[in-house]
């Protein structure tokens, strides 16, 4: 017998009644027969499960989606060391600035040894340049340079500060992190490597690309989570303990499926979506399925229309 295909949509209220008789553990009037047990299904996150008042007939598009969200934070110093004096003297300039950007070339600060230092003092102005020029070989101008690159984060001196071999000079820290959280509710998890441009909220032509190296999700609401942002272009204007805010990207997709968020029906922890399917061969008691189509019917829930009640991003 030639084998005839029909194409209809399934009753959505027979299969919600034996989804839930499913889930609850009772029986539909003829018991299934054994076989391996279900790995348990993954708990969908923020679902909410509600009964259907009626169905609209739509269809799923193809398009494109990207996903963003606002985030604020707080920039940290991190990973940081002490630049310190490699011998007695006193400093003679100082040529950084507090949250300057600076490498292993850069010079700090300049100074002179003590003796120097005492020699230049007893001079009078009129007399200092013919005291520099006789003891040139003593009068030598020290580099004070980071061992490595960073922002400096603290500066504990200044011109004519006399130091000692092993005082703190300055403090630079290798790596600024911004600690956070997002300002809209993100309905996709975020995850590390995920990136944000942040700028500095009372200068936004101070721009920096950071990189989400931890989160933890907010007990009270998981779609809010504290944020870790590395900063991966360190530069002049990173300040610490300033506010930043900017904008996390999530992800994006391109020729995709999409439906509208509210067109999802939650049950049991699972999300389902009501498509037409194309039927092969029957029987009194089953159905053979070969296909499902693009069309599914919209849940309308009681008290909303169409089943929207929220703006999504």
């Amino acid at each position: 017998m030639p084998k005839s295909i029909k194409s209809k949509v399934l009753n959505f209220s027979a299969v919600l009644l034996l989804a839930s008789a499913a889930l609850a553990g009772g029986k539909t009037g003829e018991k299934a027969p054994a076989g391996p047990a279900e790995r348990p299904a993954a708990k969908v996150p923020y679902a909410v499960e509600r009964p259907v008042a009626g169905l609209t007939q739509r269809k799923i598009k193809t398009g494109d989606i990207e996903v963003y969200a606002g985030v604020t934070g707080i920039p940290t110093a991190q990973d940081t060391y002490d630049v310190l004096a490699n011998s007695d003297g006193r400093i003679e300039e100082v040529q950084a600035e507090i949250f300057s950007f600076v490498t292993p070339k850069t010079v700090l600060a300049t100074m002179v040894s003590s003796e120097m230092a005492a020699l230049l003092d007893a001079s009078t102005e009129d007399s200092r340049k013919q005291t520099e020029s006789r003891w040139q070989d003593l009068y030598k101008l020290f580099d004070i340079k980071p061992e490595a690159e960073g922002v400096i984060t603290n500066i504990y001196v200044e011109p004519k500060t006399t130091v000692s071999k092993g005082d703190r000079l300055f403090t630079v820290a290798k790596k600024v992190v911004i600690i956070g959280k997002n300002t809209e509710p993100l309905y996709s998890d975020p995850a590390p490597g995920m990136t944000a441009e942040m700028e500095h909220v009372r200068n936004p032509d101070e721009k920096f690309e950071t990189r989400l190296i931890s989160f933890v999700k907010y007990k009270n609401d998981p779609r809010f989570s504290r944020l870790w942002l590395e900063v991966t272009d360190l530069k002049d204007g990173i300040k610490i303990g300033e506010q930043f805010n900017g904008t996390l990207f999530v992800g994006k997709s391109s020729n995709t499926m999409l439906v509208p968020r509210g067109d999802l029906v939650e049950a049991g922890g699972r999300r389902f979506l009501i498509v037409e399917v194309e039927t092969g061969l029957e029987t009194g008691r089953e159905v053979e399925i070969l296909r499902h189509t693009s069309r599914y019917l919209e849940p309308e829930y009681p008290g909303e229309k169409n089943g929207k009640d929220q703006k999504v991003r």
